[in-house]
């Protein structure tokens, strides 16, 4: 082998090298956009933990009652009341012997159903009024925000005691209802904000030279891309809801016994506190656990669905 040969044979190692050392970065780049997200996502160790905990809860409150058997919430034992948590009823019984268990699990039901809804609705709404007010601006921004600050300003818990004492039936559905129409104005002035930042962006004002109308650009262009901190929000807005209405049932107004609701139960417990302080911790427990998984999701999502977030 001539020397030229073996100077183009070392060239052409050394230029192999490069690239052979680049493929794992390269590799790494064609992750699809979801992949990088959920990544973010599962290195989170917190937020892992709270997903897991609402999963099993999500099984215990909807699939525990045909599996364990205590599926009647209402039904009166007097003859087993005021028992201590045992293999039979593991959460024990109430004054007039109702199966505690029975209770948690139909209660949740309630309360998921009700956050989860409430945050649906509020969202829809929510969305809507931003999206208007930040993408047209002027007039229409004023009178759309100036009807959410007012809104804002009127004390939250006092307006759903007197709007549910006049129009409450005590059923979830009003709840529902009463929670939805009250809770929307944060998620409006949310993504008002991000309308208002993202509508002058080049992808928005290159669609607007071509033609495409105010109701394709908001759904098609803007909205897809404020959905990280909607997302985060609803999140966020599932335990807000879930405990607005674990204090309307706990003071009688959201539902009313002897439908079983977490409120409801710690204001039942409460006068039998001092003998049966399970009555009070289990439903109080679970509350507070729920809220805390759906906050850490929430914490969770706003990390993994934060574009400037580094790979680590």
């Amino acid at each position: 082998m001539d020397i030229s040969e073996q100077v183009n044979n070392s060239l052409v190692e050394e230029d192999i090298e490069p690239i052979m050392e680049l493929t794992p970065a390269l590799v790494q780049k064609r992750r699809s956009q979801m992949r990088i997200i959920f990544d973010r996502f599962i290195r989170n160790r917190a937020a892992i933990v709270g997903f897991v905990f609402l999963a099993l809860l999500f099984l215990f409150c909807f699939v525990g009652p045909a599996i364990t058997g205590h599926n009647l919430p209402n039904a009166l034992h007097p003859a087993d009341a005021d028992l201590s948590p045992t293999l039979q009823y593991p959460f024990g019984t109430d004054d007039v012997g109702r199966d505690q268990f029975a209770r948690a699990m139909y209660g949740g039901q309630v309360s998921l159903l009700v956050g989860i809804s409430s945050m649906a609705v509020a969202l829809i709404f929510g969305v809507s009024v931003g999206a208007i007010a930040g993408y047209y601006g002027g007039l229409v921004d004023n009178i759309l925000m100036r009807f959410t600050d007012v809104m804002l300003s009127v004390p939250y818990l006092l307006l759903l005691f007197v709007l549910s004492a006049a129009f409450s039936d005590g059923s979830s559905r009003t709840v529902i209802f009463l929670i939805a129409l009250l809770s929307w104005p944060t998620t409006a002035r949310l993504v008002r904000g991000e309308f208002l930042a993202l509508k002058e962006r080049e992808y928005v004002l290159a669609s607007r030279t071509i033609g495409a109308r105010p109701l394709r650009l908001m759904l098609r262009h803007i909205l897809p891309n404020a959905a990280g901190p909607i997302i985060v929000n609803a999140t966020l807005l599932i335990g807000v809801n879930i405990i607005t209405e674990s204090v309307l049932s706990y003071f009688n107004f959201g539902l009313h016994p002897p439908d079983a609701s977490w409120g409801n139960m710690v204001n039942s417990g409460q006068a039998v506190y001092d003998s049966a302080p399970w009555l009070v911790f289990t439903p109080a427990l679970l509350i507070f656990l729920t809220v805390l998984s759906c906050n850490l999701v929430g914490d969770g999502l706003r990390d993994a669905l934060d574009p400037h977030m580094t790979e680590r």
